[in-house]
């Protein structure tokens, strides 16, 4: 791989290209912006807000222009412990807001924000077109109904197939496999071709069912044996259970995910028919909340893969929606490192429970096709998202061998500064001097965090290593980035990127704090941090735009099968993509169809997507489709093999258009604060808030403090400093220097040569 693509520090300040120039302010609630091509030369055009309203006026000198749309879209983060909004408009405003969650009545939460934030903002409810949601579910595997108000769910199978869920692949069970009612097996056989083998018993089929009813099963999930290469013997086993009662709820594995393996497809329906009346629950009543506000925005879910998807398509595959707020957060940060000037990407998701690392290439985020779900690895697209430990809430412990360990799980009750039993991450960063308290501190809690708490447990275990206090915090806090950087070097290399002097986008309350120090380690790459560093899974469920993938397994080597054959899957996937798109609503002139080939070499494990042209398929077969796997693979592993290439897998990918952001930028706000920032003279010394002493590299230093909210763009902050915004801070280490953009995020560089201090 060659050396990363990025040009995100150039000046100090983000670089844009011509063609996406910013709007110049003229006069008083006047803006003037100068468009790419003739019509800049033209004329002026004068945007003019008006408050209140989701509509910008654009008006022109010039005769016959006409006023332009802005809806809002609304991006729904629901954590285990807080909530984050954002609303954005088309010209790239953004408002954000964090709140705590209410367990009692979450819609009502949610709904009371919204109307804080959109008060906030000068709109009205109303004024929002689109409502991206994320799943209000963090765990699948719980499956006791009285504790979860979720179904008890019935599995059917075919008959000598009972311990599918038991048996796994032959790694123990799955955790789904004890929570179910019962599994009953059901008289019929298809073979691997989708040919009939043996005729489902319709009489031992409704026996079954009713069985389960008489068991206490809520909701039925079905999965026969080959049942992706023909669904029919699942539908008739609907039907029936339809005839039965009309009102249970019935999941087909082939409707869930069309997938050969039949463990995988088998965790996929009885996932989904957990998952199922839960989400129908939650969002029907959070639609009606909407429409209490006054509100008709269509209401969408967001996707695993960094997409969307409307309400039915969600009943219909909810596992779609499982895991979805970390891979936007990495959607988020690929937006992000893009306004930085950087293609490819790092990207450290680090909050107070854990941290999540991804990478971005080209522009995006890299997708995976095995997304795991209760213990399966299903073939459902998703955006790779690794998990790296624990995060600020890791404990730390000594070992029976006096070694120390950092994470992986947290301490009970948190950190010890803010009464949890500690020591944690945090506390050692506290002692450290990193975390500054007082407004603007970036503690990310509503009472200031007690450093004489944390330093009296990082004492506890300096003792015990022999060390001063500070040696010892120094040494939790090196541990930690230790273990971030090599689960970054893994995940990278499992997607065959090399990460040296790779750009780090550092978010989550935590991630700033460690992001100065974790690309020291990765070759110096510069740092972003977004403005909005908390919001990120919001912020990427806002800009979401539809999309789906439809597959369908072939497993045939390539010699044996001929373009035709091909064309024709490709054409059948087509027109599922585009039956799709017209449900979701997508205007023709915003589609994008792709497709794919999955390839691999016979009994090989890796496979890699390839793109095809179907257009290219008459001319060039599919010669050049292995040509082109022999490539990839040779630049992956080094090495070119000589063994048949097999064809896994075809996929057709439908995407929407959410909307358009003219510059890409990034100008709002976060409760009432300012998120962009307008230009200044690159003198930061008026958001300078105080100093602090800190403990870096071994030495004691004096770190100026700044505000994060009052730096304008092209503000510089020179090493050793801290950067301190709501709920996070960021270190800037000596030697080194940050720089405000447009859009508010901290670029941090090694210092150029003869560039004054801030």
């Amino acid at each position: 791989m060659g050396p990363p693509v990025c040009n995100c520090w150039s000046g100090g300040s983000t670089a844009y290209k011509e063609s996406e120039k910013k709007p110049r302010r003229t006069a008083p609630g006047h803006w003037t912006l100068r468009l790419a091509g003739s019509s800049a030369r033209r004329g002026r055009h004068r945007l003019t807000p008006r408050a209140g309203l989701g509509i910008i006026r654009v008006r022109s000198r010039a005769p016959g222009m006409t006023e332009i749309s802005m809806p809002h879209r609304l991006g729904i983060d629901i954590g285990k412990t807080f909530t984050d909004l954002v609303l954005l408009d088309e010209s790239g405003t953004a408002h954000a807001l964090k709140m705590p969650n209410d367990p009692g009545d979450p819609v009502a939460a949610v709904a009371a924000g919204i109307r804080a934030l959109a008060d906030g903002a000068g709109v009205a409810p109303g004024d929002i077109a689109t409502v991206v949601h994320g799943a209000p579910v963090h765990d699948v595997l719980d499956l006791d109904p009285a504790k979860t108000g979720r179904p008890a769910v019935g599995l059917l199978v075919t008959a000598g197939f009972e311990h599918v869920l038991h048996l796994g692949r032959g790694q123990g069970a799955s955790p789904l496999a004890g929570g179910i009612v019962a599994t009953l097996g059901v008289a019929e056989r298809m073979d691997a071709r989708g040919q009939v083998q043996q005729p489902i018993d319709e009489a031992k089929a409704r026996a079954a069912i009713q069985a389960l009813r008489e068991m206490g099963a809520e909701a039925i999930a079905v999965s026969l044996l080959h049942a992706a290469a023909n669904p029919a013997h699942e539908r008739a086993l609907g039907a029936l259970a339809g005839d039965i009662d009309a009102d249970l709820p019935v999941t087909l594995s082939s409707d869930v995910v069309r997938e050969a393996a039949d463990y995988e497809r088998t965790v996929a329906a009885v996932a989904a028919a957990v998952l199922r009346p839960t989400l129908t629950r939650y969002f029907e009543t959070f639609t009606d909340s909407l429409r209490a506000l006054e509100s008709t925005a269509e209401v969408r879910v967001a996707r695993a893969d960094g997409g969307s998807m409307s309400l039915a398509h969600a009943g219909d595959a909810p596992v779609d929606a499982l895991n979805a707020g970390p891979a936007a957060g990495v959607a988020a940060a690929a937006v992000a490192a893009s306004h930085a000037g950087c293609r490819d990407a790092l990207a450290l998701d680090m909050g107070g429970g854990m941290a999540t690392v991804g990478i971005v290439r080209n522009g995006a985020p890299v997708v995976t096709r095995k997304t795991p779900v209760a213990g399966a690895n299903l073939t459902l697209p998703s955006i790779a998202v690794d998990r790296a430990g624990a995060g600020g809430g890791a404990a730390v412990r000594l070992t029976g061998h006096g070694a120390l360990r950092v994470g992986p799980g947290a301490a009970d009750g948190g950190p010890a500064c803010f009464g949890g039993d500690g020591p944690t991450l945090t506390d050692a960063n506290l002692v450290l001097g990193l975390i500054p308290a007082g407004p603007d501190s970036g503690n990310g809690q509503d009472r200031g965090p007690d450093r004489a708490a944390a330093e009296a447990a990082i004492a506890r275990l300096a003792d015990r290593l022999g060390a001063n206090p500070f040696q010892a915090a120094q040494g939790i806090r090196d541990l930690a980035i230790e273990k971030l950087y090599g689960a970054l070097r893994q995940t990278a290399a499992a997607h065959g990127v090399d990460i040296a002097s790779m750009p780090l986008v550092a978010y989550g309350g935590a991630g700033p704090l460690h992001g100065n120090a974790l690309a020291i380690l990765c070759g110096d790459g510069p740092v972003v941090v977004p403005a909005q560093p908390g919001a990120m899974s919001a912020r990427g469920y806002a800009e979401a735009a539809p999309r789906q993938e439809f597959g369908e397994s072939c497993r045939r080597l390539l010699d044996d099968i001929n373009a035709a054959a091909v064309g024709e899957i490709l054409d059948g996937l087509g027109a599922r993509a585009n039956d799709w798109l017209d449900g979701e609503g997508a205007p023709a002139t915003g589609r994008r169809l792709r497709f794919e080939a999955d390839l691999r070499f016979r009994g090989g494990g890796g496979d890699f997507a390839l793109e095809v042209d179907p257009a290219n398929l008459p001319n060039w077969g599919l010669r050049d489709l292995e040509d082109r796997f022999h490539a990839a693979f040779e630049q992956r592993h080094g090495v070119r093999l000589g063994a048949p290439v097999e064809l896994v897998r075809l996929r057709a990918v439908a995407g929407g258009r959410a909307a358009d952001r003219r510059n890409g930028g990034s100008q709002g706000r976060a409760s009432g604060r300012a998120l962009g920032r307008r230009s200044g003279s690159g003198d930061a010394s008026a958001a300078r808030i105080g100093e602090q002493r800190v403990y870096l590299e071994g030495a004691f230093l004096s770190a100026p403090v700044y505000a994060a909210g009052r730096l304008e763009a092209g503000s510089r902050v020179a090493g050793p400093a801290l950067v301190a915004g709501g709920d996070w801070t960021a270190p800037v280490h000596p030697g080194y220097a940050g720089a405000v953009g447009a859009d508010g995020a901290l670029v941090i560089a090694p210092a150029r040569r003869g560039s004054a201090d801030a």
